[in-house]
């Protein structure tokens, strides 16, 4: 049980690692804002935009390749029905020629 939760986390492990850099960056900002350090809590707060448009361009990728791996699935299973139609097609025509 707990080696299944340990490979979970494991398997996960790069986005729980960009979520703490990314609270850190966000802690640092307001540090800095409330400090009244606007050059650098700016700089901070272009990282952490940067860190969650990384983060949402591979979520979609993800998502995208999932999108074609499902599109290849309905392709061949298209192409198998095509092929059994075909073997229909010859089976009726030559019970017809008969």
């Amino acid at each position: 049980m707990i080696k299944r939760i340990l490979k979970g986390i494991w398997d996960i492990r790069w986005p729980i690692i960009m979520l703490f850099i990314m609270i850190s960056f966000i802690a640092s900002t307001i540090q800095d804002f409330i400090n009244k350090d606007y050059d650098s809590g700016f700089n901070n707060l272009m990282i952490v935009l940067l860190f969650i448009e990384v983060f949402l361009l591979l979520w979609s990728r993800a998502d995208a390749e999932k999108l074609i791996d499902l599109q290849d699935e309905i392709i061949d299973s298209q192409d198998k029905i095509i092929k059994q139609n075909e073997k229909s097609i010859e089976l009726q025509d030559d019970l017809i020629a008969k």
